[in-house]
């Protein structure tokens, strides 16, 4: 075991997408910079990250594409009903396409070539900007990964250093300011010195008090979910406790974890998109129905996903016929469009031919998927998706009836949208999915801490997942002023460029 002593102008503790943006940013400025990453990979979801917003770039100017700040802005500052700090707001918006702008002037044009003009994927065309965007697919990188791979080559370029496997064991505090931290990497002891220091430690939804506290359906619901990126296992909040020792201001009434639901990847293109066509019902553990259909259109994926965590372990499932399919199949471009634009693998996308579609049926039900069903009556359903047969039987009768009578009095569909269930029937398993946890650090314009006691924490900065204030926690659903991986590379920047300072 070996002690070992460093010292830096700013101490980046996350080697994630915003923590990597920061410590490069203040490298470039002329900042001695270590970023240090607890596993043994740089990236965190930025590498799997693909879409984002930017505003007010020289980049989108020089290719004539409007400016949509205002509109943007005001939109949501209405939906957050003007809780948002403004400033932070504006310098948020301004950060994204200052950002872009710096990293278009060091990328190599290796890494330009692969940014079009483009749209974030879930943006209203109203108010959402057309900007670079670079989407992950053969022969390509999607933009978080360049972005990842672009700041940690030119940190080191720029005299920065990155330590993996290093862990924050503790930090000292002097006069509410964090001089130093204590890591362990392997079996070596380090101290680093430090003026400044960024959090970008990313999510604590693998923190089980705190989602057992704050989030108590996910935490029943949560044996029974599959692993995914944003529920990684290295995302602790460990970023929590260090900025609480240094006086920081913890925003526990916004804390918040997103939901998506239900989501239904499965072999069969034409059975996964059922979930968005209006022909379908949706059923819980329970064998009862719980929304109307189709949520995800109306709602959102995410929204919806907060219906879907209310159910009994989390669970759903997409019940239809061969007429909800082949009504969904004739009626081809005026499918029912969603209010919240999906991905293109949930948009309800179906084959222009019947003899297609159930090509791409019948391979799925011979392959096996376990995600999906065909049963010839009520009973096989209800036992090959595990639910009550006497309470699926009510349920479909019920719906049925409400069919005839063409009023939904059950979840209010609307009545074009009404179409009878009948044999054989088609489920699909529909999984419970979540894009992470957020906030706990409370942040002024700038990413600076705010101290629990007023003011601000000196030397402290939050970007990322782990900065509060740049969403509301309405009734258990994020509602935010801009998307996550927006808010990392713009906060990230911000951070950086103030901790140079």
């Amino acid at each position: 075991m070996s002690d070992i002593k460093k010292s830096c102008d700013v101490l980046v503790i996350g080697g994630g997408g915003s923590g990597l943006v920061a410590g490069c940013r203040a490298a470039s400025l002329g900042s001695s910079v270590i970023i240090l990453e607890k596993t043994d990979s740089l990236g965190g979801g930025m590498n799997s990250a693909s879409t984002m917003r930017t505003f007010g770039s020289k980049w989108q100017k020089e290719r004539d594409l409007p400016d949509t700040s205002m509109d943007y802005l005001r939109n949501r500052m209405d939906e957050t009903f003007w809780r948002i700090d403004r400033k932070l707001a504006t310098n948020v918006i301004k950060g994204t396409g200052e950002f872009f702008d710096w990293f278009w002037d060091m990328a190599p044009q290796e890494y330009r070539n692969y940014f079009t003009v483009g749209r974030y994927v879930f943006d209203d065309p109203k108010d959402g900007p057309l900007g670079p965007q670079s989407e992950r697919g053969p022969g390509s990188k999607g933009s978080g990964r360049i972005f990842v791979e672009v700041c940690s080559q030119k940190l080191t370029e720029f005299g920065g250093e990155i330590i993996m496997g290093a862990a924050v064991e503790d930090v000292a505090v002097e006069n509410g300011k964090i001089v130093s931290a204590t890591v362990k990497q392997g079996e070596d002891i380090l101290t680093i010195d430090c003026k400044n220091v960024i959090l970008a430690c990313g999510a604590w939804i693998r923190k089980p008090e705190f989602v057992e506290k704050y989030y108590p359906q996910l935490a029943a619901a949560q044996p029974y979910m599959g692993e995914s990126p944003h529920m990684a296992r290295y995302y602790t909040g460990d970023g929590l406790a260090i900025a609480e020792k240094a006086g920081a201001h913890m925003d526990t009434t916004n804390l918040t974890i997103r939901m998506m639901g239900p989501m239904t990847m499965c072999r069969s293109r034409v059975l996964g998109n059922m979930a968005n066509s209006p022909y379908s019902i949706y059923v819980n553990k329970n064998g009862q129905r719980f929304v109307s259909e189709v949520s995800q259109l109306r709602l959102g994926v995410f929204d919806s996903g907060s219906v879907v965590v209310e159910q009994p372990e989390g669970k759903s499932f997409v019940i239809f016929d061969d007429a909800g399919i082949k009504r969904s199949i004739a009626d081809g471009d005026n499918q029912p469009k969603p209010q919240v634009p999906m991905p293109s693998m949930m948009a309800g996308s179906f084959p222009k031919s019947e003899e297609e579609a159930y090509e791409d049926i019948n391979k799925a039900l011979e392959a096996g998927d376990p995600s999906i069903v065909k049963a010839d009556t009520i009973e096989e359903l209800a036992a090959a998706i595990e639910v009550p047969v006497d309470a699926l039987k009510e349920t479909i009768e019920n719906y049925n009836s409400y069919c005839a009578e063409g009023m939904d009095w059950d979840c209010y569909k609307p009545t074009e949208w009404l179409q009878p269930i009948n044999a054989p029937y088609y489920a699909v398993k529909g999984s419970l999915g979540t894009d992470g946890a957020f906030g706990g650090v409370e942040i002024n314009e700038v990413m600076q801490a705010k101290a629990a006691n007023g003011g601000v924490v000196e030397g402290l900065y939050i970007t990322g997942d782990l900065a509060s204030g740049r969403f509301i926690n309405m009734a258990g659903i994020k509602k935010q002023i801009i998307n996550d991986m927006s808010f990392a590379l713009s906060s990230g920047f911000i951070a950086g460029t103030q901790a140079a300072k």
